[in-house]
């Protein structure tokens, strides 16, 4: 099913993690198939105290009848990239859904159980050069260590 399409490998270290994943859900629409590796190394900009404040309010939003229902938060990076990814399409359109599919997110590097699946891989780089005034502020923090503070435990997925 997967073997003769063609992948782009995108990295996503040191970018911004909300203009990187509009130009990934702009490249899935136009029908590209993408790969991005480091989800856990995107940044996001702002206070470490402002993002982090901001994700865990967010976590306490509930359902007051029954929280089973949801909503539902992401904590690991690759989950939470794809969530944003997915928040940049269409939604109740058809090829919002199938542009989604073609878009493939891991936490550091391909698994090795998925590795046959990616026989054609183009490295592929999104430039934008805002990572250097992000640095000199000091005024961002990574994903993996967002994510470590609303709950992910950073246990390895089994093989």
């Amino acid at each position: 099913m997967i073997m003769g399409i063609e992948f782009q490998l995108i990295d996503a270290t040191d970018k911004i993690l909300g203009r990187f994943c509009g130009q990934i859900a702009k490249k899935a629409l136009l029908g590209n198939n993408i790969v991005i590796i480091n989800a856990k190394d995107a940044i996001i900009s702002g206070t470490k105290r402002n993002i982090h404040e901001k994700y865990l309010a967010k976590l306490k939003i509930s359902t007051a009848t029954n929280p089973l229902r949801g909503p539902f938060h992401e904590r690991r990076p690759d989950t939470f990239m794809r969530r944003v990814i997915k928040q940049m399409l269409p939604r109740k359109k058809f090829r919002g859904k199938e542009a989604l599919k073609r878009v493939h997110v891991y936490i550091s590097d391909i698994p090795e159980r998925f590795k046959n699946r990616y026989q054609k891989l183009t490295p592929t780089e999104i430039f934008y050069a805002e990572k250097k005034r992000l640095s000199y502020y000091n005024r961002y923090i990574t994903l993996e260590n967002l994510c470590m503070r609303i709950g992910w435990n950073k246990k390895e997925i089994e093989v």
